[in-house]
């Protein structure tokens, strides 16, 4: 069933509302989970509802926050989350982040306690809008090999650029646990070169995949990186390493409160010449043929907003019996 997106978004943030949330933070909640369907990445939009409704109800989350800015340096700051859902902690530290950028010409933003922040590329994706380079890195429960004792640990850049924003958002393993978790919930079977199992076998089951440990990307290089994640985003930003973050599993009052930490720069600060030089890169990058890291995503989300956004039977069953209503705009 197609759903329209102004449908979509009412029910979930109604949804949000009635689990205690006040009405502005339901609807950034609600932005960032359905920002990640319209995009297609499936694993952090509607299907992560239900682990959010648990883990609010169950108090692994805080609907009614109470979060602190805490500027420790002119160009830093830490938000104390107060337990906040990721998604409402993340957009407002984007708000407080940008004028910071603007004013020091670089600034930095290191966000503690919060919930599962969700798709990285909803935050430097909105600096990028405010003129900014950006970069996001989160550091997530523990999954990939070998362990686990890392998690998968995203990586985001937002930059300015036209006709949209160039938009990298990326976890260091070969595949997001969410797209593991999702084919999990269905029972389908997942790709050769994705997931050990707990005895370090290769296996395309995902239940087994969920108890062993995803591959990093590059093997070592995908490791590394995903240590420089772990010291920006634990050690540095949230005062929490993965190992110590619960499992997405685990009882819902138990949910994990990674670090987030936000960069964002103001290419003003660095000269004249970054919107020229950005425009040079794409035009040659689209002349050796390459797709321009953030195009799939707009022209998904564009689609998506057109012609409503497709929610299988399963997914609608799930909602449902959470009390989200859906009444489709479209074709099955």
């Amino acid at each position: 069933m197609r759903v329209p997106y102004p449908v979509l978004k009412q029910a979930v943030s109604s949804h949000f509302q009635g689990l205690g949330l006040a009405p502005d933070h339901a609807e950034a909640f609600t932005e960032v989970i359905l920002e990640a369907e319209l995009e297609g990445n499936l694993g952090h939009g509607l299907t992560r509802i239900a682990q959010y409704t648990a883990q609010l109800q169950a108090g692994g989350l805080n609907p009614r926050p109470q979060m602190r800015l805490e500027r420790t340096k002119p160009g830093v700051a830490v938000l104390h989350a107060d337990g906040a859902p990721g998604p409402v902690a993340g957009l407002f530290a984007v708000q407080a982040l940008a004028p910071m950028a603007r004013e020091q010409g670089s600034a930095a933003l290191a966000v503690r306690g919060a919930g599962h922040s969700g798709v990285l590329s909803a935050y430097v994706g909105r600096l990028a809008q405010e003129g900014l380079v950006a970069l996001a890195f989160a550091n997530t429960p523990p999954a990939i090999a070998p362990g686990p004792v890392l998690g998968t640990n995203p990586i985001a850049l937002g930059a300015p650029a036209e006709p949209q924003p160039v938009i990298i958002d990326t976890s260091i393993s070969v595949v997001a646990r969410g797209k593991i978790i999702a084919a999990a919930k269905k029972g389908e079977p997942i790709p050769p070169g994705w997931a050990l199992d707990k005895e370090g076998r290769p296996t395309t089951d995902a239940k087994a995949a969920l108890e062993g440990s995803l591959l990093p990307i590059g093997e070592g290089k995908g490791f590394a990186l995903a240590v420089l994640v772990e010291i920006l985003a634990g050690a540095l930003a949230g005062d929490v390493l993965s190992p110590e973050l619960p499992l997405p599993w685990m009882p819902p009052a138990q949910a994990a409160k990674p670090g987030l930490l936000l960069l964002a720069f103001d290419p003003a600060a660095f000269g004249p010449g970054y919107r020229g030089r950005v425009a040079q890169l794409i035009e040659a990058l689209k002349a050796a043929g390459g797709r321009i890291p953030g195009a799939r995503r707009a022209a998904l989300r564009e689609k998506a907003l057109a012609e409503g956004l497709e929610v299988n039977q399963t997914l609608q069953a799930e909602l449902g019996t959470l009390g989200v209503h859906l009444q489709g705009g479209g074709t099955r």
